[in-house]
């Protein structure tokens, strides 16, 4: 684990540090309201190969760049009218936008496509450190490539601590969920790569039609935006899906239960849940957090109940899924 001293709290002097490090190409691990990312600079080849080396992210997928405005992120990628739309309801927030960039972004960043991904985060620590840079941050989750996603600053200090200059703390994740991915490359045929905290119906009242959903399967080759692999958000320990409503309480050796409302049974030991009343942003926002804690307990299975296929239930569903891919 990163000495404490690396975990740095709130203060300028703490934010000073991590532009320190980020303007000489160096890591940081910092607080989104998603999850934790790990940023470095997106318009420098040496950090950005830097993030690429330390999650053993494969070339292939491309990184998310993060921006302190959407002024900041449309002078680096082309925008449209449903870009800027979008943009001026959402941002900042939890929503990323895949537009066609220029050429400033390298292409490292973007796995050789002709576009990016990009948002501004709404996480205000993160703002702050995006105010005093005069870069944007290309972030992806702060966590060893596949692994469960990081929402804490101890989940990072974990896995990546030794690897990286600081960790920025934070304190937990708003959402606990990474981003919405919008695909507006063409602005009549919108559509969602990866669910997130901002449901389609939301994009849609603001764009007046239909968004598609994400394919079936992923495409080939490189990808357009992050979270598409089937295999992702992975603990170490087999996961067991059931459907909502149906878990059964009967437990097996090695096995560890986890709902998403409290149950009504009570005293038993390996049953856990994710929200007191069964509310979904809740489900979402605790979810990485019980399973980093659950994959360092021995368990040899975990039995977790999806949720229902409405707002961030679908992004929920989605993260489970291919947590639990082999």
């Amino acid at each position: 684990m990163a000495s404490q001293e690396r975990i740095l709290d709130s203060s300028a002097h703490s934010l000073g540090e991590c532009a320190r490090l980020l303007q000489n190409d160096e890591l940081v691990a910092v607080p989104t309201e998603t999850v934790y990312g790990l940023a470095g600079n997106a318009l420098s080849g040496k950090a950005v190969r830097k993030i690429f080396s330390v999650k053993g992210r494969p070339l292939i997928d491309p990184l998310i760049t993060h921006f302190k405005s959407a002024r900041a992120a449309f002078s680096l990628v082309h925008g449209s009218g449903a870009a800027e739309a979008l943009a001026a309801e959402f941002w900042p927030g939890p929503l990323t936008l895949v537009l066609e960039k220029k050429p400033d972004i390298p292409d490292l960043v973007t796995a050789g496509l002709s576009s990016a991904a990009v948002r501004v985060p709404s996480q205000p620590l993160m703002l702050a450190l995006l105010e005093i840079l005069d870069f944007p941050l290309a972030a992806p989750s702060a966590n060893p490539f596949g692994y469960v996603s990081p929402t804490r600053p101890e989940h990072v200090a974990q896995t990546l601590g030794p690897k990286i200059g600081a960790i920025l703390d934070g304190g937990p994740c708003l959402h606990g969920i990474e981003s919405t991915v919008l695909d507006l490359r063409d602005p009549k045929a919108p559509r969602i790569l990866r669910p997130g905290p901002i449901c389609a119906e939301a994009i849609e009242a603001i764009l007046g039609r239909k968004v598609d959903m994400p394919l079936d399967s992923p495409p080939e080759g490189a990808q357009v935006s992050p979270g598409q692999l089937t295999k992702h958000y992975s603990p170490r320990t087999k996961i067991k899906i059931v459907a909502n409503g149906q878990l059964r309480f009967a437990l097996q050796e090695g096995e560890a239960i986890i709902a998403n409302k409290k149950p009504t049974i009570a005293g038993q030991d390996h049953l856990y849940w994710l929200s007191e009343d069964g509310k979904l942003e809740e489900v979402a926002r605790n979810f990485f957090d019980l399973l980093q804690k659950l994959d360092r307990m021995h368990y040899t299975c975990l039995t977790i109940e999806a949720a229902p296929e409405v707002g961030i239930g679908i992004a929920y569903n989605d993260r489970l899924r291919r947590a639990a891919s082999c």
